[in-house]
């Protein structure tokens, strides 16, 4: 509703200012003006002089200055009824009031009147005069009559309307052209991106040389809701639009008719870069404008000159910058002609594919060590070098050889891989770029049985580790010379390390073996490795109870003739073993210890005695204390780990939170308990509402998990426990009252409720589900009670909480008395009757009062009274509590 009032408006603004427009457009000839349209004929003065402007007749006497407003209404009147009688024009729906109170709606359909009699229906005839003008477009409306008119004069554009159509300032600037050819050649080149731009100078051209007023202004034409009527009384103009004498008429040109020739735009182009490239634009009967040309090569904008001929042709000149596709535009008065843009191919006359590039170089080279490349450009055509090291940095040298080569020297002084770039003339040269690693071959790092000679025996396999991580890559060589003097190569082989090599030899004889490492040529290591042993022992160092243990015995071929020999340190019994030969040269010793200790075991092989300690450990016998499965939250922990009776062993203890996480924890041997540790550590608070959060404790003991490991931590976090509810703040005696405990974000714990105070009270306590507890009790005595909540025998926050205890508000009516001893005592109770004690009682006898009344309190609010009455018969006794009489009060009882 709001958009089509806004769509409302906009019209009626642009229908309003066209009108007034049309009006004073009319009146200037009188040298008047109107300046609102919906007050300016409310006297009917300037409506009366527009009549006469418009007909060429005379409306007769009238008030030129009226006052009255009935001299208003008399001219009004005069001016309607000489547009409906005289000229016979029919009015509906106005008169004289809507003039002058004014109606602007109205008024406007009144204006539209006038403009559609007497400029567009008279100009079209559509009257029903047998003599139509402007193309006979008798018998149409004159909406249709404009349309079909402007059509004739446009017959290749296409026009919907007369209202969106005309937006892009296109149609009107066409129609200005067609009105008077070359005077708005622009129409030709005009976008619909530039409408505002478009209608302003059609519409400026128009009404200086066609006489046609801006009735409209060029932003009302581009606004989308430009009304029908205002366009109609704008464009009905051009009717008898003709062109002053003067006006700027520009000769049309053909652009299609423009010829360009010449090796410049050939699209074979050149062989071969040019010192210039040109070529030749004929425009001979394409008209007379202005020649222009544009030229774009790989890298951008190239510098084009044009000389004119002086007949009608003009010679075009450009210089290439290097090979590569140039385009070549051309216009006429800035319209492309026919087949442009031209393409043309300059190539660099060069191959780089016949370049050649070679040398040791390719391979790698040393920091700080020239290395070179050759480069062989020979066959390739005369052309220029261009290289680019992308990497660490590095220095160049380039010379040429004797035999016509060139040497390309290259310094690196950092290792890693260097990206060589060779261009001849532009273009990549095969192989280009070229990754070329640079080392450091000092930094190499050698490793392995096979360089230490650590254990090595006749038969077993040497190990070689060649780390390259901080050396740089290169090329690897690694020889070696056997006792006899014969020579044979390791070959590396990748490991899953980066820049790590793995590669091994077998000795074959007793004596040295000369290890040699190269990188680049350049020599890492020279060892010397001595092979001596025939026999060697090997195995894990820690053996466990109760399972099967294997030692390794290795020796040389036929040396394989060992005795095994088991020996205890003290406190060590028993060993059951027996042996598996694997091969010639390797026999395996299984062997199970049945206590925890120190072992020695001894082997005879090859003549030599081989000596081997192994720990024996039960990870079985390892304890942890009980207290381990529980924790309270930011508090800290302490739990014992017991493995005295294990072995000696190492215990490693991880703790981690429950999102798995590491926490910190102290381990601590204690110093008159060896093998015991107390471990120390402190649980996070619950960052996981609704989830009771766990710890997660892994004890291991020479590096296997002990029984029970990983510990699952039960994590209990009181502060996280909320006490809330009326039953928490204060009572009344002998009402029950209740409040929550909410101990869902809280984990597993368990709740302690207890409550102190003058008298013991019941707790009735009922979980609700998801750890939330409603807790309600009744408390019998006035007083304070201290309401403790505990969870996880820990107290929450706020606890204890202390509540007030006072009796209810006094209600005598639920205050009782039962009579005694013949009616001679009282027992008052008002224990459920509120109040703090105020208790009033008189008693009166038929002839005199009582001789005296006691009152004696009991202390729970039960309340003994007794009386003496002289002499027996009638007595009335009055009981109030609080001012008020109990139930039944007053009473009249005998007493005898």
């Amino acid at each position: 509703m709001a958009a089509q009032k806004d769509q409302e408006t906009e019209w009626k603004r642009i229908q309003t200012k066209t009108f007034k427009r049309w009006c004073n457009e009319h009146l200037k000839v009188q040298r008047i003006e109107i300046d609102d349209l919906s007050t300016s004929f409310c006297d009917g003065v300037k409506l009366i002089i527009l009549l006469e402007v418009l007909s060429g007749k005379s409306l007769g006497r009238y008030n030129k200055i009226p006052k009255r407003p009935v001299q208003k209404m008399e001219n009004v009147s005069k001016a309607l009824e000489f547009i409906m009688k005289t000229e016979k024009i029919k009015l509906v729906n106005i008169g004289t009031e809507d003039i002058v109170t004014p109606n602007i709606k109205l008024i406007l359909g009144l204006v539209w009147t006038l403009i559609l009699h007497y400029q567009i229906s008279i100009g079209f005839q559509i009257d029903g005069s047998n003599s139509p003008r402007h193309g006979g477009h008798s018998g149409h409306s004159a909406k249709q009559a404009l349309l079909n008119y402007i059509r004739e004069k446009l017959p290749h554009k296409t026009i919907n309307n007369l209202t969106t159509s005309w937006n892009d300032g296109i149609l009107v600037a066409a129609l200005v052209d067609a009105h008077a050819p070359g005077l708005c050649t622009e129409v030709d080149t005009m976008v619909p991106e530039n409408s505002l731009e478009n209608a302003t100078l059609a519409m400026t051209l128009a009404q200086d040389w066609l006489g046609i007023a801006q009735l409209l202004e060029p932003q009302d034409m581009v606004n989308p809701k430009v009304d029908e009527l205002s366009m109609m009384t704008y464009l009905s103009q051009f009717l008898e639009a003709k062109a002053k004498p003067g006006a700027p008429l520009k000769p049309r040109v053909d652009p299609s008719k423009v010829v360009v020739y010449g090796p410049g735009v050939e699209k074979n182009g050149f062989e071969g870069i040019p010192e210039k490239a040109v070529f030749i634009v004929d425009i001979t009967g394409a008209g007379s404008g202005v020649v222009s040309a544009h030229c774009t090569g790989p890298d951008g904008p190239v510098p084009l000159d044009i000389e004119d001929n002086h007949d009608q042709t003009y010679t075009c000149t450009y210089i290439p910058r290097g090979p590569g596709v140039h385009t070549i535009e051309v216009h006429l008065d800035g319209k492309p002609i026919k087949a442009s843009p031209f393409t043309v191919n300059i190539s660099s006359g060069f191959d780089a594919s016949k370049v050649k590039v070679s040398g040791r170089g390719l391979l790698g080279g040393r920091i700080l060590e020239p290395f070179n490349l050759i480069i062989d450009t020979r066959n390739a055509g005369q052309g220029n070098i261009t290289i680019m090291i992308d990497g660490s940095e590095a220095t160049t040298i380039t010379d040429v050889l004797d035999d016509g080569t060139n040497r390309l020297v290259i310094v690196a002084s950092e290792v890693g891989e260097y990206r060589v770039q060779i261009d001849y003339e532009g273009q990549r040269v095969p192989g280009s770029p070229f990754l070329i690693p640079v080392c450091d071959p000092s930094q190499v790092k050698v490793h392995g049985s096979g360089i230490t000679g650590e254990g090595l025996l006749i038969g077993e396999p040497a190990e070689l580790l060649v780390d390259m991580t901080e050396s740089g890559v290169g090329q690897l060589e690694v020889g070696m010379t056997l006792p006899d003097g014969k020579l044979e190569t390791v070959k590396m082989m990748p490991t899953d390390q980066p820049n790590v090599l793995r590669g091994s030899y077998l000795p074959s004889m007793l004596g040295d073996y000369k290890v040699n490492v190269q990188l680049a040529k350049a020599n890492v290591l020279s060892s010397r490795v001595s092979v001596a042993q025939r026999a060697r022992i090997g195995g894990s160092k820690v053996a466990y109870v109760g399972v099967d243990n294997l030692i390794d015995v290795f020796a040389a071929d036929g040396d394989m003739g060992a005795e095994f020999q088991f020996k205890g340190r003290p406190g060590l019994k028993g060993v059951d073993c027996n042996f598996e030969r694997k091969s010639a040269n390797h026999k395996i010793v299984h062997y199970t210890p049945h206590h925890v200790g120190v072992l020695l075991v001894t082997v005879q092989c090859a003549g030599t005695s081989l000596q081997h300690e192994v720990r024996c450990l039960d990870p079985s016998k390892v304890t942890v204390s009980e207290s381990i499965g529980s924790a309270t939250a930011e508090t800290q922990q302490t739990f014992v780990v017991d493995t005295s009776l294990a072995g000696p062993g190492t215990v490693e203890i991880r703790v981690s939170d429950p999102m798995e996480r590491p926490l910190h924890a102290d381990v601590v041997e204690r110093a008159d308990a060896p093998g015991i540790y107390s471990v120390t550590y402190t649980p996070p608070a619950n960052q996981t509402p609704l989830t009771a959060p766990v710890c997660k404790v892994e004890v291991s003991f020479e590096g296997k998990a002990i029984k029970g490991s990983p510990f699952e931590v039960q994590v209990s976090s009181p502060n996280k426990v909320k006490g809330y509810g009326p039953g928490l703040e204060k009572a009344i005696v002998m009402e029950p009252i209740s409040f929550t405990v909410d101990a869902s974000q809280a984990g597993d714990g368990s709740l302690n409720l207890t409550i102190e105070g003058p008298e013991e009270c019941n707790i009735d306590c009922k979980a609700n589900g998801d750890h939330i507890y409603c807790v309600s009790y009744v408390p019998p005595l006035a007083g304070t009670y201290s309401v403790n909540i505990k969870f996880a025998e820990v107290h929450i926050p706020g606890s204890p909480f202390l509540v007030t205890c006072s009796r209810a508000p006094p209600d005598a009516s639920k205050c009782h008395a039962v009579m005694e001893r013949d009616n001679q005592a009282i027992m008052v109770d008002a224990r459920d009757a509120g109040g703090t004690g105020a208790l009033e009682v008189g008693v009166w006898g038929s002839l005199v009062p009582a001789s005296y009344v006691t009152v004696e309190h009991n202390g729970d609010y039960t309340f003994n009274v007794s009386y003496e009455i002289p002499e027996p018969g009638e007595v009335e006794i009055s009981i109030k509590w609080h001012g008020q009489h109990i139930k039944g009060s007053p009473f009249n009882v005998i007493t005898v």
